[in-house]
C-alpha cells in the first residue's frame, strides 16, 4: 500500500511539472521576448559640483537605445518611459565626454545605448550687479500723462556663467501704459538684457521681481492751434514758392499739468525743398512744444507748390494822383517783388517792366498806411501775377 502511494504521488509530480513546462512554452510562443529600439531619449545632467553651471545642452542632447523585454510590454513602451542621465560629480570647468546611464522599468533589460557618452561644458559661476529699468509701452489713455518711474530694488544681481554675466548690462522689465488711469504700484519681473536689449537666457536674477511706482496724471483740456510748416532751403534758380498747404492745419495739443501752452502756432518737422522745381509733398511729425505733453494728430501732410518765379528787388514806389500844393513821401521808397507765370514771359521780364505806386486820392495832409499796386507789362497779356509783394504796405505822408 504504502508503495502505492509513493508512486501516486511522484506521478502527481512529474505531472506538474510537465504542465509548467508546456505552460511556459505557450507563453513564449505567445509572448515571446523581443528586441525593441526607442530615439531620443533627452540626457539630463546631475550632480553639478558645487560653483559650476552647465552650458547649453550636453552634445547630443538625446541618445537612441536598445532593450529586450517580452513583446506585450515592449509594445506598450514610450522614450517617456527612460530616464538618461550624465552624472557631472567631480567634473570640472571645460568640455568633457561623461558616460549616460538609463534607468528603465522593471523588466525591461537595456542592451545597448547609442552614443554611451556625451559632451558637456561648465563654467564657472559669476555674479555682477546690474541696474533695473522700466520700459513703458503704449500710452495711457487720452487724458493722462506717465509721470517718472521709480524701482525697488534699483539693482539687481546677475548669476550665471561667467561668460554670460559678463555680457548683461541692465535688468529690464516692461509695463503696458493703455490702461494707466492713475497712480500705479506694480510687482514686475525682470529680465537680464546685453547691449543689443537681446535676452541673456543663461542667466538668473536675484531677486526676480521688482516694485515700481509710477505717478499718472490728469492733463488739462487740449488747446487747439494752427499748424505752420516748416521749410528749409531755397527752390532752384527761377523757381518760388507759390502756395504751401497743411493737411490737416489745426492740432489739438495737451498742456502738462500746471503749464500754459506758450505759443500760438505748431511748428513741423522741416521739408526740404532745396533745387527743386516742382510740388514737394512730404509726410512729417507736428513738434511737440515743451510744455505739452501731445499734440494730436502726430502727422501732418504738407504740400508744398514750386513753379516758375521772377524777382525783382528794389523797384522804386511811386505815388500818384496827390492833391495839388501837397508834396508826397512813401517809406519805404522801394519793395521786392516776386512774378509768378510761364517761363518765357519770365525771363523777358526786366525791372523797367513793372510799376509800383501807391494812390493819394481824396488824401489831405497827413501820415497814412497804402496799400501797394503794381503794373505788369501789358505785354504779358494778364498771364504774369504778383505772387509777392513785401512789404504789400507803406507808410504814405502827404504835405504842403
Amino acid at each position: 500500500m504504502e508503495r502505492l502511494l509513493e508512486k501516486d504521488v511522484v506521478l502527481k509530480v512529474v505531472a506538474i511539472l510537465l504542465a509548467v513546462f508546456l505552460w511556459v512554452q505557450a507563453t513564449a510562443e505567445v509572448n515571446p521576448v523581443e528586441r525593441f529600439t526607442f530615439d531620443g531619449v533627452g540626457v539630463v545632467p546631475e550632480s553639478v559640483p558645487e560653483g559650476l553651471v552647465v552650458m547649453g545642452n550636453p552634445r547630443p542632447a538625446k541618445v537612441n537605445i536598445a532593450v529586450r523585454c517580452r513583446m506585450r510590454v515592449g509594445e506598450k513602451l514610450t522614450s517617456s518611459d527612460f530616464a538618461a542621465v550624465v552624472s557631472l560629480e567631480g567634473g570640472h570647468a571645460g568640455t568633457y565626454d561623461y558616460p549616460v546611464e538609463v534607468s528603465a522599468p522593471e523588466g525591461v533589460e537595456l542592451v545597448d545605448i547609442s552614443p554611451t557618452t556625451v559632451s558637456v561644458t561648465l563654467e564657472e559661476v559669476g555674479t555682477a550687479e546690474v541696474p533695473v529699468t522700466v520700459e513703458l509701452g503704449g500710452t495711457c489713455p487720452e487724458g493722462y500723462a506717465a509721470g517718472e518711474v521709480s524701482v525697488v530694488p534699483a539693482v539687481v544681481t546677475a548669476r550665471g556663467p561667467v561668460t554670460a554675466v559678463s555680457r548683461v548690462v541692465r535688468a529690464v522689465a516692461h509695463y503696458d501704459l493703455s490702461s494707466a488711469t492713475g497712480d500705479v504700484s506694480q510687482v514686475l519681473t525682470v529680465i537680464p538684457v546685453d547691449a543689443g536689449g537681446s535676452r541673456v537666457p543663461e542667466v538668473s536674477l536675484v531677486p526676480p521681481e521688482v516694485t515700481m511706482s509710477l505717478p499718472v496724471l490728469a492733463l488739462p483740456p487740449p488747446e487747439s492751434l494752427d499748424i505752420d510748416p516748416t521749410l528749409v532751403g531755397s527752390p532752384a534758380e527761377g523757381y518760388a514758392v507759390l502756395r504751401v498747404r497743411c493737411v490737416p492745419d489745426r492740432a489739438s495739443v495737451r498742456p502738462r499739468p500746471g503749464e500754459v501752452v506758450a505759443v500760438d502756432r505748431l511748428h513741423t518737422e522741416p521739408v526740404d525743398i532745396s533745387g527743386r522745381t516742382a510740388d514737394v509733398t512730404a509726410t512729417v511729425k507736428v513738434a511737440v512744444p515743451p510744455e505739452a505733453v501731445s499734440v494730436t494728430p502726430e502727422e501732418v501732410e504738407v504740400t508744398v507748390q514750386i513753379g516758375p518765379a521772377r524777382a525783382l528787388s528794389g523797384v522804386p514806389v511811386a505815388v500818384r494822383n496827390v492833391a495839388q500844393g501837397l508834396e508826397a513821401e512813401v517809406k519805404p521808397e522801394t519793395v521786392s517783388l516776386v512774378i509768378t507765370g510761364p517761363r518765357n514771359l519770365l525771363d523777358r521780364l526786366g525791372a523797367g517792366d513793372v510799376a509800383a505806386w501807391v494812390d493819394a486820392s481824396g488824401r489831405g495832409s497827413g501820415t497814412y498806411s497804402a496799400l501797394v499796386e503794381v503794373d505788369l507789362p501789358p505785354w504779358s497779356g494778364d498771364r504774369l501775377e504778383v505772387f509777392i509783394c513785401n512789404p504789400p504796405e507803406v507808410t504814405l505822408i502827404l504835405g504842403p
